[in-house]
């Protein structure tokens, strides 16, 4: 869980980070330490299941489309 927080506040924060995920999502994703379930929810935009996975429904995150779905 402490992965996919930081993950998410990072692409809030860092415009490079993100750049670097929009070149290369699954990549950037195996570099933030995201495996399994947390990087499925990024990746699939699950905005339910990335609530559920950080614990806390009040803490506000960005989904980022990376061009593989609309």
């Amino acid at each position: 869980m402490e992965a996919l927080q930081s993950f998410l506040t990072k692409m809030g924060e860092d415009a490079c980070f993100r750049q670097a995920y929009y070149a290369n999502p699954n990549a950037v994703l195996a570099q933030s330490g995201l495996q399994g379930i947390y990087a499925d929810a990024v990746m699939n935009q699950d905005s339910s299941a990335l609530k559920a996975l950080v614990g806390d429904d009040t803490i506000p995150f960005l989904l980022v489309n990376h061009g593989n779905k609309l």
